[in-house]
């Protein structure tokens, strides 16, 4: 599993002159990983999500130990952070025992077509569950797109369920916006903390559609005797 091999570059580098080296080349690998230059194909294994996220644990632990080494340079500080938005999520729903069970239960839904079943369970589902990687999240993405590109042509309900899965696989990659990653933490805030993210939240939607509505054209709404004078000439 290739989180693995990251996580046995680090530990196997910890203590040695070759750390920020260590870091580094799992910044750079992983970044591949993230963006389909290294594929996750199936080797004949069978790891479902929860061991990706229970491997990313481990990762993160070993990243804080470094951190608060006494030696750690600022420029292992920096990889470090360049790491951490690239690890899978290992929230209590992801190392569950049998995690992301949604896809599961919409593969075998009674109101889609049978073609339909058989694609998700081949092209998502058992990928998902043998060898999770970003590229389930594109292949997710492109059904999603698919099945509400034409509003009523399948069941209302399915696609509500498709968009719920859809939603926590990108919060398992860690694929979420800004605010989706901040509101799948709220839960876990103190009250003083819930007010601020909700008025941090407010405010950053009131500045989206200040934005949005501005007039870019400062003579549009200008009349006529604000216009410059003609000079004659």
């Amino acid at each position: 599993m290739k989180l693995e091999v990251v996580r046995e570059l680090l530990v196997g580098n910890l203590e040695s002159g070759d750390r920020l080296e260590a870091l580094i080349f799992s910044a750079i690998y992983l970044k591949w990983i993230n963006t389909g230059q290294i594929p996750c194909f199936e080797g004949g294994g069978h790891h479902r999500p929860n061991r990706h996220a229970e491997i990313s644990r481990l990762i993160f632990r070993e990243l804080e130990r470094i951190s608060c080494m006494k030696d750690t340079s600022p420029q292992e500080v920096l990889v470090i952070r360049k790491i951490h938005p690239c690890l899978p999520s290992f929230k209590a729903e992801f190392t569950a025992s049998v995690p992301l069970t949604r896809i599961r239960d919409i593969a075998h839904r009674g109101d889609i077509p049978h073609d339909l079943k058989q694609e998700i369970k081949h092209t998502i589902q058992n990928k998902l569950h043998r060898n999770a990687g970003p590229e389930d999240l594109v292949a997710t993405d492109a059904m999603l797109a698919r099945i509400t590109r034409n509003p009523g042509e399948y069941s209302e309900t399915f696609v509500e369920q498709f968009k719920i899965f859809h939603h926590e696989l990108k919060d398992f990659f860690n694929a979420g916006n800004l605010t989706e990653q901040l509101e799948s933490i709220k839960e876990s805030f103190d009250d003083r903390s819930s007010s601020a993210l909700t008025l941090f939240l407010e405010c950053k939607e009131d500045h989206i559609m200040s934005f949005m509505f501005a007039d870019k054209d400062p003579l549009k709404n200008q009349g006529e005797n604000d216009l410059p004078a003609d000079s004659g000439d």
